[in-house]
């Protein structure tokens, strides 16, 4: 079977639901697909609520920066910043930094600006945009479990019915061109094999369709190693209710779960008529999540 790293675009979004195990996952792909010679570029968006970045954790650091920093050979991360997009976008045609950072930093405009539809959105996509002109093999983006995804997807299409012309509709069609490109970019559900997690990627995907986003697939998170047929789970489901062992029932009913939800979702996909269903086990140890983008494999 293929790992994740066969289904990678050139813009990768990695989304899900808080607790799944997304920037564990984002981190680890990164990584993978750097050691294979691809340059890479792995993407966070700023979080205002002060604390440390878990994915720059993962790599020794509180943050990344606004501007690529290498973390290892062909690896490169960034933050991606509202205040950061807004100044680069229009200093790219007031033509001058000092005016784009006057406009800015004049309080009455910016709380104008701010109040603008979007106006936060188009600061992240123009941040965004400015790495997808770059050479970048492999872009990650680690979605946070919040409105970014919904707003970043939908803000195109929002500016270019009220703005069809001029710079602002330039960029966000020389945006789209990227984003909405099956060739180019993909978006991976990460989920968990329970229920309630299971529905909720299903929905996401549904909004992802939605909004014309190429979807690369489902990642289902913390697959129980399963190392019996399926004669043997008969067996063993029939003595675990005989002897009441509970770590035996337990594991068993992982299993049995794990196999709903490969299936819901693997049914969900056949609806879609495209995407991949990745299945990505369990681990147990840091060493364990550095090599984990090799064993994120296609079902």
């Amino acid at each position: 079977m293929n790992t994740v790293l066969a289904g990678l675009k050139r813009i990768n979004l990695i989304s899900g639901k808080g607790g799944v195990g997304r920037t564990t996952l984002a981190a680890s792909i990164a990584r993978a697909a750097a050691n294979e010679g691809r340059k890479t570029l792995l993407i966070e968006i700023e979080d205002d609520s002060g604390w440390d970045s878990a994915l720059a954790r993962s790599f020794g650091l509180k943050h990344f920066k606004i501007e690529p920093e290498s973390l290892a050979p062909n690896l490169y991360g960034l933050c991606l910043s509202a205040a950061t997009g807004q100044e680069r976008f229009l200093t790219s045609f007031l033509k001058l930094s000092s005016l784009s950072q006057m406009v800015l930093g004049n309080q009455g405009i910016r709380w104008f600006l701010e109040g603008a539809p979007a106006f936060r959105e188009m600061g992240y996509f123009y941040h965004l945009l400015l790495q997808m002109r770059a050479d970048y093999e492999c872009i990650i983006l680690d979605l946070p479990a919040t409105g970014h995804f919904l707003g970043l997807a939908r803000l195109p299409h929002l500016l270019l019915r009220m703005i069809p012309f001029g710079p602002i509709a330039e960029r966000m069609k020389e945006g789209q061109s990227h984003l909405y490109d099956p060739q180019k970019a993909a978006v991976f559900i990460v989920t968990l094999p329970q229920e309630l997690p299971v529905s909720e990627a299903i929905e996401l995907g549904s909004v992802v369709s939605k909004e014309s986003l190429p979807l690369g697939g489902f990642i289902l998170n913390r697959a129980p190693f399963n190392p019996f047929t399926e004669a043997e789970e008969q067996v063993l489901q029939g003595l675990s209710q005989k002897s009441k062992t509970r770590k035996l029932m337990v594991e068993i009913e992982r299993i049995r779960r794990f196999k709903e939800a490969r299936a819901r979702l693997g049914e969900e996909l056949s609806k879609r008529g495209g995407g991949g269903l990745w299945i990505a086990p369990e681990v147990s140890s840091p060493e364990e999540e550095i090599h984990f983008g090799y064993r994120i494999l296609q079902s």
